[in-house]
């Protein structure tokens, strides 16, 4: 009978060393106090050990088949922590320039985007990209052109814009522009070959997107002369337009393009139309500075250039 109960007290012993492996630890703490509790009080101390072990092993029993029954009726839900990271993406303006967004005092175009495209443009070149300037189509800050500037003397012009005399590269870096338009070439027209003068050309765009990755630059070509003016021949201009645009799709950028302006101001025999001219055949006069805005715009609004300036 010893034997009996001793096998049944070490039955009663696995299933308490079981249960306690159980999500509901806490319940069998509670039944064992109160098993304890239960046993003391009726049997007392000094009661034979036999009807006390089977007092015990009842009970433990029962408490096991609660258990069990609770387990069945209400399973184990299994708390999973989840770590959400938040990412958080902040967008850096590239305005990199206080001088970037500045209002003109002749406005332009007719796109609705026409505005926007303008307070941003900054022009770099000869005396020709200078007339945007003069005749108040862009600001002062915004200017990055001078008379006789072409790609084979280049190097011996500066600009100022309030911190001393900087070369073209290093004046585009000061101004730090998003849209850029340069028109660079008249002046090369008799003192350099369509080779070299690409060649110089995309040595300087290089350099300029190097220093300012955030940069678009239109390239514009060389504008046509009228028929009278015997400095420059329109059938060069063309050969050295050709080698432009060639050089812009060698390139392959979406921040480059190539802008045909000489289709836009030659009349149907190639040549500048009279109503263009300045007086000398080959400068431009305010409306043609304005038909060349407005043709410009409305080919910016056929690129993505208005998302990229932010826009």
């Amino acid at each position: 009978m010893k034997l009996r109960v001793k096998q049944e007290v070490l039955t009663m012993k696995y299933k308490i060393i079981g249960l306690l492996k159980s999500p509901v630890t806490g319940m069998l703490i509670f039944l064992s106090a109160v098993l304890m509790f239960s046993l003391t009080a009726s049997l007392g101390l000094n009661e034979d050990s036999e009807a006390a072990g089977k007092f015990a092993v009842a009970a433990v029993s029962a408490a096991a088949d609660i258990v069990n029954d609770e387990l069945t009726t209400c399973p184990v839900t299994t708390c999973t922590t989840t770590t959400t990271t938040t990412t958080v993406t902040t967008t850096i303006a590239t305005t990199t320039s206080p001088y970037e967004v500045i209002q003109p005092d002749r406005s332009a175009g007719t796109s609705p985007n026409s505005a926007f495209y303008q307070e941003r443009l900054a022009v770099a070149g000869d005396s020709l990209a200078l007339g945007f300037c003069y005749y108040g189509f862009i600001p002062k800050m915004h200017n990055i052109a001078a008379d006789s500037v072409s790609m084979w003397n280049l190097d011996y012009f500066t600009f100022n814009h309030g911190n001393g005399e900087l070369g073209l590269v290093d004046s585009i870096e000061e101004v730090r522009p998003r849209l850029l338009y340069m028109s660079v070439g008249m002046n090369d027209i008799n003192m350099n070959s369509s080779e070299k003068y690409v060649k110089r050309y995309r040595e300087v765009i290089d350099e300029i997107m190097k220093r300012m990755p955030e940069i678009n630059i239109v390239v514009a070509g060389i504008t046509p002369v009228c028929s009278e003016c015997t400095v420059v021949k329109n059938s060069i201009i063309r050969e050295y337009n050709t080698a432009l645009e060639k050089m812009v799709k060698d390139m392959d950028s979406p921040q480059v393009v190539y802008f045909d302006v000489y289709s836009v101001v030659c009349d149907d025999k190639q040549d500048l139309r009279d109503e263009y001219s300045s007086g000398d055949g080959m400068h431009i006069y305010i409306p043609c500075y304005n038909d060349i805005l407005t043709a410009l715009f409305d080919f910016l609004d056929t690129t993505d250039f208005k998302k990229r300036l932010g826009g």
